[in-house]
């Protein structure tokens, strides 16, 4: 978990039960608080973790600081990518000399396919901040991957279907909420989910260490990731099904290669 106190939260996850009690007291006394009588109330802890929920920017600057970036940032939503990276575009993550080769490639970029330019997006690419989602043209997701695999992008705000199927390596991955808003309401990720995603941390050949991160919400705190994390892995259940159609398609490839190469 990722909060205002690092240290806090490493103690708090050493002890099973009252989690999210331990990392208040902690946290709050780390900041020169008074306690009050209320705080191990599981009804008023809502009121605490509001103020520990730790910002976008300082968590930002806190991976920068100890080198864990690049990262890739994971929220649950299209419109919530696109408004990380507008709050975040007067950050500069980038030297003189990345930031030059950036506005290179845009510039060539935007010669050439004019149409696909995410306008929106563009201030905050040349400070080495983008976003990846469906929302996205396609010319324009593949560019922000090939700077991202150049190190010319230090974080990309993503949808989970970035966690499978993408060659985009990070050092870090960060997981904005351990909730996301389905058909019933919020529920809670999948271990499956969460590890996905967690898995995208570590360049191989580059990194010895991944960093996956937790940021701490209003909605869950430091117990509710333990019981996550310490659920185990779903077990994979394949939806393959095979079906006469596929059969004869197969068939009919199969006999065009062998008249082909006949």
């Amino acid at each position: 978990m990722w909060g205002e106190e690092t240290t806090c939260l490493l103690l708090a996850l050493a002890s099973r039960r009252g989690f999210a009690r331990m990392f208040l007291l902690l946290a709050l006394a780390s900041r020169g608080e008074e306690m009050s009588p209320c705080v191990g109330r599981r009804n008023k802890a809502t009121l605490y973790f509001l103020h520990q929920v730790p910002q976008i920017k300082d968590t930002l600057w806190q991976l920068a600081e100890r080198k864990m970036l690049p990262a890739i940032w994971f929220i649950f939503s299209r419109r919530g990518c696109d408004a990380a990276v507008q709050y975040l575009e007067d950050c500069k993550l980038l030297d003189e000399c990345e930031a030059g080769e950036v506005e290179l490639e845009y510039r060539r970029f935007k010669k050439q396919y004019p149409d696909a330019v995410r306008e929106v997006s563009v201030k905050g690419l040349l400070h080495g901040i983008a976003s990846h989602h469906a929302g996205c043209l396609p010319l324009w997701k593949s560019f922000v991957e090939e700077l991202f695999q150049r190190g010319l992008v230090k974080v990309v705000f993503a949808t989970e279907t970035l966690a499978a199927g993408i060659n985009m390596p990070a050092r870090t991955a960060i997981i904005s909420s351990l909730t996301k808003k389905g058909e019933t309401g919020r529920t809670f990720l999948s271990p499956n989910e969460l590890f996905q995603m967690a898995g995208r941390a570590g360049r191989r050949g580059i990194d010895e260490v991944g960093h996956a991160v937790l940021i701490q919400t209003p909605y869950e705190g430091a117990e509710e990731c333990y019981e996550l994390l310490s659920t185990g892995l779903e077990p994979l259940v394949s939806q393959f099904t095979a079906s006469y159609g596929m059969v004869l398609n197969l068939l009919a490839v199969r006999s065009m290669v062998i008249f082909v190469s006949c």
